[in-house]
């Protein structure tokens, strides 16, 4: 082994580091400067820091910055305000979700550092981001001298490991089974390492040829899995698990050196596997089934391994999930079996939400064999158990369990159980009111399918009672939902909505945003939408008017394509603000509420705005420029402008809003609207002077046509829509809609077939 990783070496190290970073601080006080502090694991780091603020004289102002952060100069300059700090420290760098461009577009403003940071920065970071700045951002990085660093012994690593991993696997036995938890979630005591860290504690081992036991190496990639599953690398996680579980089913096998943790691991293991597949079926519902039977499987050798070698207590925190897996793949006869090995032991091992679940999968079988008065009674006594329980659990560790969301939602299935009762018992009125409130209470990104069934009963329901316009409007909703999920392939005469992931409701802070839906990016639509966003980003494009014929698919590529690409990015180093607007009948109140929701959703803080008059508005865009953000003005659907007015006299203020928006810098105007309503806009070149686009609105440069899709064009959106849902068609029916939606050899978009 090196000597420098010796632990004596190791310490003189660090302190000569940690003078060396105190005098950089202190000896650049009034300039800027830019120095690199490097340290693999934060609970070094955080001792480092709290080293250096006891010994530093130089009062350092600190930013934590948060995964969303799409340009570090405006996120330092919102921070800062109008206070400079004496020196700053920034951590966080290496939790950025899109860090490659946040780096580029750094790289492109570096000048605005240096003019306008006239104090010393200290940027935390690890070997990767170390070199990806190298690569990245020769520029900017060429700013620094030599990076500090600061390391750690391998007894250190070794010893975080194995806090690491026993704790998180004892957490995830003390919470049990339900859904994925993340290490925030699991209340855990300690700093645990995150995925960047273990990989660098591995990686770090390696070259001081320190070997991990089979057991350690197992729960590092368990880990590793799990950390690969909070970021959404689904596959990356897989591989991990299942490295993992060779090892300790090899282990299990041979009985001999097995220990009550290796068993405890091992069921653990098993669980988080049932649920990767299970949200695989959920994500790929061409594969619904035989993902569903995989979980299933593993959800049932974790329930028998705890009950083979005598933890029943186990058994009982993991096996509602194995009878949630059997209603899924509709086994009846196994589920009752499964359910009722279930009520007994959450009998004997307390714990009302998961009893109140066993009694509701009871209802299940009952309402499949046509047992209504059954069925009702088992879904009111899951109901009853459910909500006069305590959303507040102390387990025998002392960890605190937070029941209340699977409250909130299992209380919206047990009214929907409730509600197929009494539609085969005739208590029409009673359904009909516990199916529209669980509608009301549920939000469907949490279980589409869920949210989907009870629009299907409602809608079933108010169809047979002949309320006809009321099963229409729920029928609405529903396609609606199945085309955002991508459970439908086509969406019938509506408008596209952006494509939605269903989320963790315990990973708050990492719910997907809104992303481009499959049908835009499948159609060749995504070229549209990044030739509007390149017009976005000239200086010569103010204004953009999308025209094209009715049907065509133009709000469409507005909601599902351009706005959720637009918040994905940043253009020219400032965070994109776009207001979307549909709605005109009061459109002086609506834009005011609409650019504080889009500024709250892009900073992800709250304002107390209030802009209830046009110089309110254009003051606001104003400061925008001074924020680093640039605003983009949609108005979608803009016929119905003339449809709310009019009188030309009444339009005007409109047009002199227009106007004033274009004369602000970063602002750029989007109207988009039918073909045959073009002609409407030379009442702004009459009524307001557009200097700014020389007055002419209908210049070709402000003009962008959206046609038909091309024949070719219309059989790719089929063909990938269909293979991403449960609607197979053959070449040769794909052929036939071509040909009967061909017109003069285009085809209409896809949206409307």
């Amino acid at each position: 082994m090196n000597d420098s990783y010796q632990p004596e070496n190791i310490i003189v190290s660090n302190e000569r580091s940690l003078k060396k970073l105190i005098r950089s601080i202190t000896n650049s006080q009034g300039h800027f400067t830019l120095i690199l502090a490097r340290c693999n694991y934060h609970s070094l780091r955080e001792q480092i820091v709290q080293q250096l603020k006891a010994e530093c004289q130089v009062e350092i102002r600190e930013i934590y910055l948060s995964k969303s952060v799409k340009t570090l100069y405006t996120t330092i300059e919102a921070n800062l305000g109008d206070q400079l700090p004496q020196a700053l420290m920034i951590f966080g760098l290496e939790l950025i979700e899109d860090i490659d461009q946040v780096l580029i577009s750094t790289n492109q403003v570096r000048e605005e550092f240096r003019k306008n940071f006239q104090f010393p920065i200290v940027i935390w970071v690890n070997d990767d981001i170390f070199q990806k700045l190298i690569r990245l951002i020769p520029d900017f990085k060429s700013w620094t001298g030599n990076s500090i660093k600061f390391k750690t012994t391998t007894n250190e690593l070794l010893e975080n490991l194995r806090q690491t991993t026993s704790s998180v696997f004892t957490a995830i036995l003390t919470a049990g089974g339900s859904k994925f938890l993340d290490n925030d979630s699991l209340n855990l005591d300690f700093a645990a390492l995150n995925l960047s860290e273990i990989k660098s504690v591995v990686s770090d081992l390696q070259i001081f040829q320190q070997q991990l036991e089979p057991e350690l190496k197992a729960s590092v990639q368990f880990l590793l899995g799990r950390e690969a599953d909070v970021r959404g690398h689904k596959s990356e996680a897989r591989n991990y698990y299942e490295q993992s579980l060779a090892v300790w089913e090899q282990k299990i096998k041979n009985q001999k050196n097995t220990s009550s943790d290796d068993l405890k691991y091992y069921g653990c293991l098993l669980w988080h596997l049932g649920l990767w597949w299970r949200q695989f079926a959920t994500l790929h519902i061409a594969e619904h089934h035989e993902a569903y039977l995989k979980a299933k499987n593993y959800f049932q050798k974790c329930v028998e391994v705890f009950q083979e070698h005598n933890y029943p207590d186990l058994a009982a925190k993991f096996i509602n999930n194995w009878g949630e897996a059997l209603t899924k793949l509709e086994a009846w006869n196994e589920l009752e079996n499964v359910a009722s090995v279930a009520i007994k032991l959450h009998r004997t091992y307390p714990e009302p939400i998961r009893l109140a679940y066993s009694y509701g999968l009871m209802a299940e079988v009952a309402l499949k064999k046509f047992q209504w008065v059954e069925a009702k009674q088992h879904a009111e006594l899951a109901l009853q158990t459910n909500d006069t329980s305590s959303s507040i659990t102390n387990t025998s560790l002392g960890q605190t369990i937070n029941w209340e969301w699977e409250k909130k939602y299992y209380h919206n299935l047990y009214l929907l159980l409730i509600a197929e009762a009494q539609k085969n018992l005739n208590q029409v009125i009673e359904a009909i009111a516990n199916l529209e409130t669980a509608r009301r209470e549920s939000n469907p990104q949490y279980d589409p399918l869920l949210y989907i069934r009870i629009l299907a009963t409602l809608r079933s329901i108010y169809f047979e009672q002949g309320n006809y316009l009321e099963a229409f409007e729920v029928k609405l909703e529903q396609r609606s939902i199945e085309q955002q999920y991508g459970l439908r392939a086509f969406v019938g005469a509506g408008r596209l909505q952006s494509r939605l992931q269903v989320i963790n409701p315990v990973l708050a802070e990492t719910e997907p945003k809104a992303a481009v839906t499959q049908e835009i990016a499948a159609s060749g639509r995504m070229q549209d939408v990044h030739r509007l966003i390149e017009r976005i980003g000239r200086p010569d494009h103010k204004l953009t008017v999308i025209y094209g014929q009715s049907g065509v698919g133009k709000s469409s590529l507005v909601q599902a394509g351009l706005l959720p690409a637009l918040k994905e990015r940043a253009i020219d180093a400032r965070d994109v603000v776009p207001v979307l607007l549909q709605v005109y009948t009061d459109w002086t109140k609506v834009i005011g509420s609409r650019l504080v929701e889009s500024l709250e959703e892009v900073r992800g803080l709250s304002f107390p705005l209030f802009l209830d008059s046009m110089a309110s508005f254009i003051e606001e865009l104003n400061k925008n420029v001074d924020k680093d953000l640039l605003t983009v003005l949609i108005f979608d659907q803009f016929e119905e402008f003339f449809f709310a007015y009019k009188d030309p006299t009444t339009r005007k203020p409109f047009f002199e809003l227009i106007s004033e928006c274009l004369n602000v810098p970063y602002v750029k105007i989007i109207l988009s609207l039918r073909e045959d309503y073009l002609h409407y806009l030379l009442e702004c070149n009459r009524l307001t002077p557009l200097d700014a686009i020389d007055r002419n609105i209908l210049d070709k440069n402000n003009l962008y046509y959206l046609g038909n899709f091309s024949p070719e064009d219309a059989r790719s959106v089929i063909q990938s829509l269909t293979q991403t849902s449960q609607l197979y068609l053959e070449p040769q029916l794909i052929d036939e809609l071509e040909h009967r939606f061909s017109n003069q050899d285009e085809v209409a978009d896809c949206s409307v077939v």
